[in-house]
């Protein structure tokens, strides 16, 4: 009788278990782990079947939200089975072209529901994604990387995009490779030899036009500052933290740069806890940028 008892103790305990698991909601969710990464050409340095390497990190991460760049060759199908291999039950891919590896589409991936999606790949090089999970709205983008007067224009559309939403004043999260400079590290990259990196780039490709008048542009971001946005990096880090190059090759340029960004709107500036790089053995190694990672304080159940 008490074997009888203990068992449907622990059959009622295996039930309270996996109802909560399934009916976690975001609300019941002290602070969230908000997670940006270009992963290089649709993961081309991790070789396993299903990106095995990639999965093993993201599980150990154990974020919330995933903002993902350059996630060529996955479809729809791909995604899903992939973000779920970590955790995550919900999925959405800006778009998708499996056999085109310039095709550079971004995604995200969450714990949580992911609802209110628009895809917008008009007027932008490789789009952007909007999502909202609870009472955050996120845009995931992955900015023009040949031309400046191509990248003002891709953020003045999002800018002007979300002032004129349902919801201007709210919860914004932008997220992603924005292949422009803050002038937030304008006297670091003035000490540095980048002017002159892009310079010799440019001789070499000539389609390139990253300079304005021969000079760093800090235009994209600057706009994007002059619009309320708070750059969180800089909210809990002073210095500059570079996000490329990693450990393995890369042709961008020899100077360190910061290319990655999460930027969030006014009403969440005072919630972020932390923001980080981060540079571990398997970032160093799998990509050619190293991912940000934001921590803040969820309110997502207050109007």
């Amino acid at each position: 009788m008490i074997k009888r008892k203990l068992k449907l103790a622990a059959i009622i305990s295996s039930f309270i278990l996996s109802t909560s698991t399934v009916f976690a909601s975001i609300d019941d969710v002290k602070d969230l782990k908000i997670i940006s990464y270009n992963v290089y050409n649709g993961m081309k340095l991790d070789e396993t079947d299903g990106k095995q390497k990639f999965i093993e990190w993201a599980k150990a991460q154990d974020a919330d939200i995933i903002a993902w760049q350059e996630m060529n060759f996955f479809t729809r199908e791909k995604l899903e089975k992939f973000a779920a291999s970590y955790g995550h039950k919900y999925a959405v891919l800006l778009k998708e072209k499996p056999d085109d590896a310039a095709f550079f589409p971004v995604a995200i991936t969450s714990k949580y529901p992911i609802v209110n999606v628009d895809k917008v790949v008009d007027n932008l090089w490789h789009g952007a994604l909007y999502a909202d999970i609870g009472n955050y709205h996120f845009v995931i983008t992955h900015m023009n990387p040949f031309w400046t007067e191509k990248r003002i224009d891709e953020m003045n559309l999002i800018i002007d995009s979300i002032k004129y939403s349902r919801d201007p004043n709210g919860k914004w999260i932008i997220a992603g490779d924005l292949n422009s400079f803050s002038p937030a590290d304008k006297e670091t990259y003035d000490k540095s030899n980048l002017l002159n990196d892009i310079k010799e780039k440019q001789k070499q490709r000539p389609i390139l036009e990253n300079l304005v008048n021969g000079q760093l542009s800090y235009t994209v971001q600057q706009n994007l500052l002059d619009a309320g946005f708070i750059d969180a990096l800089k909210i809990t880090n002073k210095e500059f933290i570079a996000t490329a190059p990693t450990k393995v090759f890369y042709d961008q340029a020899s100077t360190p740069l910061r290319y990655d960004y999460i930027y969030v709107s006014p009403p969440l500036k005072n919630d972020v806890i932390e923001v980080k790089v981060l540079k571990d053995d398997f970032t160093d190694n799998y990509s050619d940028h190293y991912p940000v990672q934001m921590i803040i304080k969820n309110k997502s159940s207050q109007p």
